[in-house]
């Protein structure tokens, strides 16, 4: 019987050793005192995995996360709030991207003409986020269709938030095409369902497009919603910054 229990004993604690060794890397985000947080995820959209976070006071933390895995964490906040985690690099993963200069006002204004003149099916647009330099830019575009449109019912509003990216070649600023990515899109039967539903969301580069190594046990990241986001808008065409 002792023999047994030892074995039985041993066993144990080799599987708990092995449970160590296979946790991931933890993720904690801190919010301004105060802040009542009602849930959130770390989503993983190349995977499509969620991972739920658990609340503490003014925290949340994501345990056992995937290592060299791209994560955007999304935060509710008791108050309806939505925090929102936006990868504002580019799409595609470069060990050595090429060097450039920082973005110029003619730049800023090639950017915003060719953004505002792209033939869509929305009426409205808005630059929300930019990120780049003078050979790649990633944009957070707003699409909106408030106007009358075939199959509409009422005041219909069509809404959609994008990542879009652009590259700085042959002479000139192109859209890459066929590489948006759809972080939000919805049907709202009214405009007070649309206003009222969209203004909850704020959309914090800071907490997109994380990755985390492997020795990495706990990455801690403090975020203050109130807060004007780095990147700014890219001002129309004659409007300084």
């Amino acid at each position: 019987m002792i023999i047994r229990t030892t074995i039985v004993t041993s066993l144990l604690a080799i599987l708990a050793g092995l449970n160590t060794l296979a946790a991931g890397p933890s993720l904690e985000v801190k919010l301004p005192a105060g802040t009542k947080i009602k849930s959130g995820v770390a989503a993983c959209p190349d995977l499509k995995l969620e991972t739920q976070g658990a609340v503490g006071s003014g925290t949340i933390k994501f345990d056992n996360l995937l290592p060299l895995t791209k994560y955007d964490v999304i935060i509710t906040l008791e108050d309806g709030t939505i925090l929102r985690g936006v990868d504002m690099g580019w799409y595609l993963t470069e060990k050595n991207p090429k060097p450039a200069e920082p973005l110029d006002d003619e730049d800023k204004t090639a950017l915003r003409e060719l953004f505002d003149g792209i033939k869509a099916f929305e009426n409205k647009r808005n630059m929300l986020l930019f990120n780049g330099n003078q050979d790649r830019v990633t944009v957070l575009a707003e699409l909106i269709r408030d106007n009358s449109f075939h199959s509409a019912e009422g005041s219909e509003i069509i809404w959609r938030i994008e990542l879009w990216y652009f590259k700085n070649q042959h002479g000139g600023w192109e859209k890459v095409q066929q590489q948006n990515q759809v972080l939000y899109r919805e049907r709202f039967k009214s405009r007070q369902i649309y206003e009222s539903t969209v203004k909850k969301y704020r959309y914090l580069p800071e907490l997109g497009g994380l990755r985390f190594t492997k020795d990495e046990p706990l990455r801690t990241i403090e975020v203050d919603p109130a807060k004007k986001s780095p990147m700014a808008n890219v001002p129309p065409p004659g409007k300084k910054e």
